[in-house]
Parts: C-alpha cells; sequence; structure tokens
C-alpha cells in the first residue's frame, strides 16, 4: 500500500509526509533500536572497547525517544519547528552524561542514524515509500538529526566547558601556591595535592615567564598544556617546565603568537619565587629601556647589564669617587671624555679599536688619552683601577639619558 503525498507548500517538510507512515513504522520502533545497536556494537569490535550495559541501556533509551519524537513530528501533521522541550531537555541531558564520562556523541549519532536508515528500508521493502516519499522523508530525517544532534551538543559542550573552567582553575590555585613568597614556606605534601588535583606532572626544574602582551586586542598565546598560565594577573605569567629542555624556548616563543616574553632562571619546583623575582628584575629593565624587547628574553642572557643595574644609587656613589677628575671639567667634554676611556678600556688600551668603535680618527683618541693620562695618572697603570673605572663607566652608560650628541 502506498500513501499520497500530502501537498503542502509549506517549508518544514514534516508537513508533507502522510501520518500514516508513522503509525506503521510505531509498531517497529523497539526492533530499529535493537538494530541500531547491534550496528554500533559490530562496528565497536574489533578497534574500540567494547559498549558496556549500562552505556547501551542509554543510548536504548535515547534512540528510542528519538526514533519516537520523529513519529511524533510525523504524525502530528504539521507541528512547529523545532523539537519539544522535554524532547530537547532529554538529549541535553543525554549530552552531559557522555561529556561527564569522557565519551564524545558519535555513539549517539551513529545509532540514530542506524535507526533511520532501518525505518526507510523497511518502508522501501514494503512498497509504502514512492520516489517523492523518499525524498521528503530524508529531508525530514536529517532535519530532525541536526535539532538532536544540537540539542545533545549543547548538554556535552556545557559539561566539558565547566570542566575545562574548573580545570583551568585548579591550575591558577597551583600556581599561585608555587609563586607565593618564600616566606610563606613550601609545603611539598599541599603542592603534590594541588598538582594531582590540577592534573599536571610535576617536573624537577621549572622557570617563571612574565608575559608582555601586543595590546588588549592581542591574540592569547597559544601555550604547551603542561604550562602553569595566569593570563588575568596584574602581571601575565606562566610557569615552563623543563626550561632549558630542547626546543623549549622554541615552541615558547612560537605560542606567544609574536608578543614578549622574559624567562626566569630555571629552579627546582620550592624555588618558583627566585626564578619570579628574577624575571621582574628583567621585565622592569625591559620596561625602563634598558633592555631591547621582543621574543622570550632569557634572565642568564643579561646578567652583567641586571649586575650593574641593581643599585643605582651604589653606582652613582662609585661614580662620584672613581670618575672625580673628570668633576672639572665642562658636561659636553666630561661626556666625551668617559665615553674615549670607556671604548680604550674595552678595546684593550688600543687606540685604532677605540677610534673603531667611536667612529673618530684614531689621533683624536690618543690626543684625549694623553689628557686622561694627566687627570688619572698612574691610575690607568693598575690593573685593578682599570678594572674599576670599567665596571663604573659601563653602569653610568647604562643608567644615563641617551646623549644628544655624537663623539
Amino acid at each position: 500500500m502506498t500513501y499520497p503525498l500530502r501537498e503542502d507548500h509549506r517549508t518544514d517538510p514534516f508537513s508533507r509526509i502522510p501520518p500514516e507512515l508513522g503509525a506503521r513504522l510505531r509498531p517497529q520502533v523497539p526492533s530499529l533500536v535493537e538494530e541500531a545497536l547491534e550496528d554500533l556494537r559490530h562496528r565497536a569490535s574489533g578497534h574500540a572497547p567494547p559498549l558496556e550495559a549500562t552505556g547501551a541501556e542509554g543510548l536504548r533509551r535515547a534512540i528510542s525517544a528519538g526514533v519516537h519524537g520523529f513519529l511524533d513530528r510525523v504524525e502530528g501533521g504539521a507541528p512547529p519547528p523545532g523539537l519539544p522541550n522535554a524532547l530537547a531537555a532529554e538529549f541535553r541531558a543525554l549530552g552531559a552524561s557522555e561529556a561527564r564520562h569522557g565519551r564524545t556523541l558519535e555513539c549517539l549519532h551513529t545509532g540514530m542514524r542506524t535507526a533511520a536508515a532501518a525505518a526507510w528500508r523497511r518502508l522501501a521493502v514494503a512498497d509504502a515509500l514512492t520516489r517523492d516519499h523518499m525524498g521528503v522523508l530524508g529531508e525530514a530525517i536529517f532535519a530532525f538529526q541536526e535539532e538532536i544532534s544540537g540539542a545533545a551538543a549543547e548538554g556535552h559542550a556545557r559539561v566539558r566547558g565547566a570542566g575545562a573552567d574548573a580545570l583551568h582553575r585548579r591550575r591558577v590555585r597551583l600556581l599561585e601556591a608555587l609563586l607565593a613568597e618564600a616566606g610563606t614556606g613550601y609545603d611539598a605534601r599541599a603542592v603534590s595535592a594541588l598538582a594531582g588535583a590540577a592534573r599536571w606532572r610535576a617536573p624537577e626544574r621549572v622557570a617563571v615567564a612574565l608575559l608582555f602582551p601586543d595590546g588588549p586586542e592581542a591574540q592569547a598565546p597559544a601555550l604547551p598544556s603542561d604550562v602553569l598560565a595566569d593570563l588575568d594577573r596584574a602581571e601575565p605569567c606562566a610557569l615552563v617546565p623543563d626550561p632549558e629542555g630542547p626546543g623549549r624556548l622554541r615552541s615558547l616563543r612560537r605560542a606567544l603568537r609574536g608578543a614578549g616574553a622574559v624567562l626566569g632562571p630555571s629552579v627546582p619546583l620550592d624555588r618558583v619565587p627566585v626564578s619570579l623575582a628574577r624575571a621582574r628584575d628583567l621585565a622592569e629593565l625591559v620596561r625602563a629601556g634598558l633592555v631591547e624587547g621582543g621574543g622570550v628574553l632569557r634572565w642568564s642572557d643579561h646578567l652583567p647589564t641586571l649586575l650593574l643595574t641593581r643599585d643605582p644609587a651604589l653606582v652613582a656613589e662609585l661614580a662620584r669617587t672613581r670618575l672625580a677628575p673628570l668633576a672639572g671639567l665642562r658636561a659636553p667634554q666630561r661626556e666625551r671624555m668617559a665615553d674615549t676611556l670607556l671604548a680604550w678600556l674595552e678595546s684593550g688600551l688600543n687606540a685604532n679599536e677605540a677610534a673603531d668603535r667611536l667612529r673618530i680618527h684614531p689621533q683624536t683618541v690618543r690626543y684625549r688619552m694623553r689628557q686622561l693620562e694627566e687627570l688619572f695618572g698612574e691610575r690607568l697603570r693598575d690593573p685593578a683601577e682599570r678594572f674599576e673605572l670599567e665596571l663604573v663607566l659601563r653602569a653610568r652608560g647604562l643608567l644615563r639619558p641617551p646623549a644628544e650628541g655624537g663623539g
């Protein structure tokens, strides 16, 4: 027996399907569901864990509810589009349950497709479907599956999102515990518990990275999963495991998407506050323009600059005493003589190399050095005195404002 296709020019395909098709399929729902479950078991054999009894029962109920819901739409004539509230809630709950058990929605989608294909075959064999029927019924099945999938995906995503948020919060708590000031003490047992809850395998050594975003609209860094990060802190930072491991620096640069960072020294877990303090020292130099930013800057690569800028007041006192012979010169001449002396010391007392550094004629260097020898006397022949002079002149060059004129 065939059924005439309902004349209806509305876009909802359900409005054109004869209601009798729903009534005819209703008694076959249990066998359609079992056929879908058997297909799922067959697909899983050999390459996936067997379908557990509890999981199979949940899928049986879901597929049965889906098929009955579809037939309700068919028999309803021209129902409003979209899933009924109760059915949508049922599939959202199913999606949430699958997410809580760490499963995807693949079994649900496959089961619904299999049940739909089985129903289609049975109607076709019974000569109940014309070509027009097949087209409209296929369109209705596709639309209904999309609605069911959307509801299940919504519930699945809600749980997965909540789980991801909870895991992120646990990782932030772990990071805060490790960054805490040394005075609070390191509690290995508490850190181990927090690391377990955060699903973080504690490495032997770590380093703190302070991040410099490109701007408020900058793309968030895609940091490796073993890096603890909190980008919402006043100073966004990350804890990098095994910072000296092969390829680690390269992967960190790539993850930052062009933004900058300073990386503190590698330390054991109980010394994380030390790495943070060292990273802050370097970050301060970057902000002051004493170290050029960009990319990943390692604390260990800037030790001389960090040392010489550590105590500006001490440097100022050292300059006052060690450079006292220059105090009587006019400011422009004092700057030229100090620059010449530093270039001469850095060049191993070679006037030609000092001239290259200053981009002036060697004779000019020699002339100035004769003046400096008159001012400093025997001190320029004493290696210890020369060391102190070079030290204070280097620090002075770092801390003074940029010169406006050339040498």
